[in-house]
């Protein structure tokens, strides 16, 4: 019994480590950052969200900077999972007020 114990503890440890490193950790800036650019796109149709991110992103990239910021397709799929979550009256709200979006979008990821 105290054989198995000695190899499951480990193995067990070890894994948790593996899934913790393995699952993407974003930091507060990155998410507000995406927050910023999803309400600054254009809202009249969901299909385009993410490519209209992804065109903001990088795009918005200048050739001498020394820190250029990559699209993370998984932090747009983050707001558009939040956008689809809203009801009717958020999305407008939203449409309507960039500080008003940002807002909502950040009291619905947290």
């Amino acid at each position: 019994m105290i054989k198995k114990i000695r190899f499951i503890l480990p193995a067990l440890a070890l894994s948790g480590a593996i899934a913790y490193w393995l699952t993407p950790h974003y930091s507060d800036e990155d998410e507000s950052y995406y927050r910023a650019v999803f309400c600054s796109i254009d809202h009249s149709d969901p299909q385009f969200f993410l490519r209209d991110m992804e065109n903001l992103v990088e795009g918005g990239n200048s050739d001498y900077a020394l820190r250029k910021n990559h699209y993370i397709p998984a932090l747009g799929e983050k707001m558009l999972s939040t956008w689809r979550k809203l009801s009717t009256r958020e999305q407008s709200a939203i449409i309507e007020d960039q500080q008003r979006c940002r807002e909502i979008m950040g009291e619905k990821q947290h």
